[in-house]
């Protein structure tokens, strides 16, 4: 069922955006008189603390010359969870479209809505007394907001929020004088993501044509008797997707000729504007090469003239059909009669 595969990294890049965050955090060791001793960079890892704490409880020493216990102060964070937030759900079939088109100007990229997600991060800062703590901890106030662009396909970006959620504090210094103490202060975070579907490529459509009408028949529609006796107003606005060509010159022929291929969407039976004519004409026969079209009536047209085909409509096409129906009191005694007048749309 779930037969295309696409893989968008957006775990992949949250990640990276989190730790990103707390990748330039310094501490300092200042005198009274406000000179700097020393400045540290605090390291961050990707990982549990339960990691470095166990490093730190087995082997305490580490003086053999080739290696050095771990530093603290540092930090690590880990991803934690995946939660669903349905309150952030839109309709799933809004297409977001790419701004730029593809190579040829024929094309766009296109997604569907996206699913919202909360993805939860804890970190961790381990250091071996309070002071450095202090200086780490006023960093992180309760929401951070980035900006992210979400597929590298598209041209979408969204601002995130990075939430925190909690602080919760430990000091471990229950053991023999030997054992080195640790102070950890454990924070979790909330990042307000999406999750998007894979990258689909339509066409575009260059022109519509806009036409309002009311059928004739009482079948297919309201006749203009029967709004006039009934007080019934029906409006329909067909938007038909219009492909643009420009033909060559022409005298009274029904064959035109275009310097170029038309679009492979006009097909026979489309309905030519541009022509003067005060009926329009159909397309009866296009060429193979698309370089020639022939039309059900004879035209005469100048060189550059832009002509309109319309009425080939492809699933992957945007096309409207908007329709209101409206009833007003026209102070007559009688209305129609559902049963003799209908409406099929």
């Amino acid at each position: 069922m779930f037969g295309t595969h696409f893989y968008n990294e957006t775990i992949k890049r949250s990640v990276s955006i989190f730790g990103t965050l707390f990748n330039n955090i310094k501490v300092k060791k200042i005198k009274d008189d406000g000179t700097v001793l020393t400045e540290q960079l605090v390291p961050i890892s990707y990982g549990p603390k339960q990691k470095f704490l166990q490093r730190l409880a087995e082997e305490p020493n580490l003086n053999d010359g080739n290696r050095s216990a771990i530093s603290l102060p540092r930090m690590a964070f880990q991803l934690s969870g995946f939660e669903y937030d349905q309150a952030r759900q839109q309709n799933k079939l809004i297409r977001h479209s790419k701004t730029t088109l593809e190579t040829g100007g024929s094309n766009r990229k296109y997604q569907y809505n996206p699913a919202p997600y909360n993805l939860s991060f804890t970190l961790d800062i381990l250091a071996k007394n309070m002071h450095d703590a202090l200086q780490i901890l006023p960093y992180f106030q309760p929401e951070y907001t980035v900006a992210m662009k979400m597929i590298d396909d598209m041209s979408d970006t969204r601002d995130v929020p990075i939430i925190l959620k909690s602080v919760s504090y430990s000091d471990e210094y229950e053991s023999d004088f030997l054992t080195r103490r640790v102070i950890t202060y454990t924070m979790e975070f909330d990042m307000k993501l999406y999750f998007f579907g894979p990258v689909y490529t339509g066409g575009i459509i260059n022109s519509v044509i806009e036409r309002d009408y009311i059928t004739d028949g009482v079948n297919a529609g309201f006749t203009s008797t029967q709004i006039d006796n009934s007080g019934l107003v029906k409006e329909v606005k067909h938007y038909e997707p219009a492909f643009l060509e420009t033909s060559n010159a022409v005298s009274n022929n029904t064959s035109v000729t275009f310097a170029s291929a038309i679009n492979s969407k006009i097909s026979v039976n489309d309905e030519v504007f541009g022509t003067n004519l005060s009926t329009n004409p159909t397309v009866s026969s296009i060429s193979e090469d698309r370089l020639t079209v022939g039309l059900s009536s004879a035209v005469t047209l100048d060189a550059n003239t832009r002509l309109k085909f319309v009425g080939s409509v492809d699933p992957s096409d945007t096309f409207v059909v908007a329709e209101t129906v409206s009833f007003y009191d026209d102070g007559a005694d009688s209305t129609y009669s559902e049963d003799t007048t209908s409406d099929s749309s």
